[in-house]
């Protein structure tokens, strides 16, 4: 098991394909450079300094500038027309001179009416932020909902024959990279929370999470922060047969200067769970289904129905020692978007210490997204009291 976490985890130290610009520009001739990170909105404000006919880049999506039959007036331009066939816009700005059209322009790319187009754009492609992606907000919602209700039987046989503490404080960091149509990116998360358990053997949990991340596409970054609640309640049956059922709620707000963005996403889920559990040997399979939707922010009209399903399987080695692997499908379906389904395959080792500290180091890879690969590891560790 050491080594297939080993081996995961090395697809993370690997190098990636050489990485792409993330923002370029093309002048009328189709000399293209970079266009570092500054972003859209730092764009209209150099452009004020030097404006000129040019295409600008985001993603491959084009967003082109012309200054009509003026080019080269400096600071006395007069109009700005501004197209993207994408979002259907053919705008025209107007004023005295160079700075006045900068402006009106500059107030338009902050209104809801472009912002909105503009990150639904944004998110059919690499630079998504918001769904479609294992690195955007409904993946790890998901992730933590299903995934956490389906782990929950990962115990050490010390934590299984132990009484349940009460309440559990937890956290969790990960790292991730990866990869969409060339363009390279990576995902730091935090994961701060704690559990209360409680009923007659304490075997019912009321699980409260508030993941924190920072998104990096080549260099623009995403900040994301949210909370998630879940209730995780077992049913024992025959044969060390138990079935959980997880029903929770989660919601994320996020926000990024450099593409711009800020919006929100709420969503409910359904978690359940079958697991059968021998001395040593333990397995699982289940199900989920989330709703998710914008709330809160710029409106950008997405909603969402993602289906899951999974297995896992494991061992326990002596009292304070279990390793398990795991595979969980994904199918998103987004308002708007092409349907997507995927697969992580992963595998996590836990260690109990003084029967009052857990740690857990996991690694997962992503298959299944075409043009896209996803690899993470992560650290947990949870106290008990």
């Amino acid at each position: 098991m050491p080594r297939i976490l080993i081996a995961m985890s090395s697809l993370l130290i690997a190098s990636w394909a050489a990485a792409r610009d993330a923002i370029r520009v093309c002048d009328s001739n189709l000399v293209c450079a970079p266009y570092g990170r500054q972003g859209i909105i730092d764009f209209a404000k150099d452009y004020e300094q030097n404006p000129k006919d040019q295409t600008l880049y985001v993603f491959e999506h084009a967003f082109s500038f012309n200054v009509g039959s003026a080019a080269g007036c400096g600071t006395t331009c007069t109009s700005l027309r501004f197209q993207s066939s994408e979002m259907g816009v053919d705008k025209t700005f107007t004023g005295a001179n160079t700075a006045e059209v900068s402006r009106a322009f500059q107030d338009y790319i902050k209104s809801e009416a472009f912002l909105k187009a503009f990150i639904r754009l944004i998110n059919t492609g690499a630079g998504q932020v918001i769904s479609g992606s294992p690195a955007a907000t409904i993946g790890a919602m998901v992730r933590a909902g299903f995934q956490d209700t389906m782990f929950s039987n990962i115990k050490t046989a010390e934590e299984k024959s132990g009484a349940a503490p009460g309440r559990d404080p937890a956290i969790s960091a990960s790292y991730g990279q990866f990869k969409d149509s060339g363009y390279e990116g990576k995902v730091v998360s935090v994961s701060p929370g704690f559990s209360l358990d409680f009923g007659e053997h304490k075997d019912k949990k009321l699980k409260f999470t508030v993941p924190l991340s920072q998104i990096e596409v080549e260099g623009l970054k995403t900040y994301r922060a949210g909370v998630i609640v879940q209730y995780q309640h077992p049913f024992y049956l025959p044969s060390n047969i138990t079935v959980t059922v997880g029903p929770g709620f989660s919601y994320s707000a996020m926000g990024s200067v450099d593409l711009p963005n800020f919006s929100g996403m709420a969503g409910g889920a359904l978690s359940t769970t079958v697991n059968k559990d021998w001395k040593s040997l333990f397995a699982t399979v289940g199900g989920y289904y989330g709703g998710f939707k914008n709330m809160g922010g710029i409106d950008t009209n997405i909603r969402a129905d993602v289906f899951g399903w999974g297995a896992q399987t494991g061992y326990r080695f002596g009292k304070r020692l279990v390793a398990a692997v795991y595979g969980v499908g994904i199918q998103e379906s987004v308002r708007g978007f092409n349907r997507t389904t995927y697969h992580t395959a992963g595998a996590s080792l836990s260690y109990k210490i003084f029967n009052r500290f857990n740690v857990t180091a996991s690694a997962q890879h992503l298959f299944g997204l075409s043009n896209r690969q996803f690899a993470e590891i992560g650290l947990g560790s949870a106290w008990f009291f």
